[in-house]
């Protein structure tokens, strides 16, 4: 008997004959790094897109200021004309026919006022609009209005600039939304944005991440941790020296290069990071490597 033949029976005789399913296997990967699963105080966060602009207000508040102080100047104009035309009026130098076209001109436009001023009133009150700091840039995010109850004034914010992939500039809520736009079904938030570099410019678009809620306590690992087959996210625990097992996880807030595992994995665990994706690819092979 040959020895593959020998092997092959030692192999049937130890199964029974039969078929049986195969415990877990444990991949072996060279080069495997692990790190610590931490624990450590965190917001929930709301997501946003967010734009760089000149201006403190979305341009339809802007419009509508525009339009308001227009309408303003306008009736101070026609009541100083008013009050003229009276006075001649009173010493008969003017005919009446013109008091009274400057009393319909003063009328008209005192509606007018009334009507820029409620166009103001429907985008809601904003917070006072404080210079920017020499070092500073305003930043405009559209949140959707199912999280407008969530964000609140002075909130830490931290933005990833689309022109300027893997930098972070941070910054805080300056003016929490006071009105929901009816055709995008979001509302803006302003921000206050450290640029201490001066390389924003109006225009740039990137997104928005903007802290919510109450601070607690959360467990994070690295982002590198972190590997999906199929839709669900696993990380690889040491459970023993040189013995990696998956555990699937429910995750939480991402920040910087940290992810919350709401649950998978205590605190302190010993956790893959480089090679972590390798194990992954490694586990899923079929007994024996990629040979049948």
């Amino acid at each position: 008997m040959t020895r593959a033949a020998l092997l092959l029976a030692v192999a049937l005789a130890a199964c029974g004959g039969g078929e049986r399913e195969e415990p877990p296997r444990e991949a072996s990967v060279p080069g495997l790094e692990t790190a610590a699963a931490t624990t450590a105080a965190v917001h929930d966060v709301v997501h946003a897109f967010g734009a760089v602009t000149a201006e403190p207000v979305p341009p339809e508040v802007r419009d509508a200021e525009a339009q308001l102080a227009d309408a303003e100047a306008k009736h101070r104009l026609a009541a100083e004309q008013l009050r003229r035309a009276e006075d001649l009026q009173r010493g008969a130098v003017a005919p009446r026919k013109e008091l009274e076209a400057a009393r319909a001109d003063e009328a008209s436009s005192a509606a007018a006022v009334a009507r820029a001023r409620a166009a103001v009133a429907s985008f809601g009150t904003a917070a006072p609009r404080a210079p920017l700091g020499a070092d500073e840039a305003w930043v405009m995010a559209q949140l959707v209005q199912q999280e407008i109850g969530r964000v609140d004034e002075h909130a830490a914010a931290k933005v990833v600039m689309d022109a300027f992939p893997g930098r972070t500039f941070a910054g805080e809520v300056d003016a929490v939304p006071a009105y929901v736009d009816p055709a995008s079904r979001t509302a803006p938030v302003r921000l206050r944005v450290k640029d201490p570099e001066h390389v924003l410019r109006p225009g740039m678009t990137g997104a928005v991440a903007m802290e919510v809620g109450r601070v607690r306590e959360a467990v994070l690992v690295p982002a590198a941790a972190v590997v999906r087959d199929g839709t669900t996210a696993l990380v690889f625990v040491e459970e023993a020296p040189g013995r990696y097992v998956p555990h699937p996880v429910a995750l939480g807030v991402a920040r910087d290069a940290e992810v919350e595992v709401a649950s998978g994995v205590p605190p302190g665990a010993r956790v893959v990071t480089t090679g972590a994706a390798s194990l992954l690819s490694a586990a899923r092979l079929p007994a024996g490597g990629e040979e049948e």
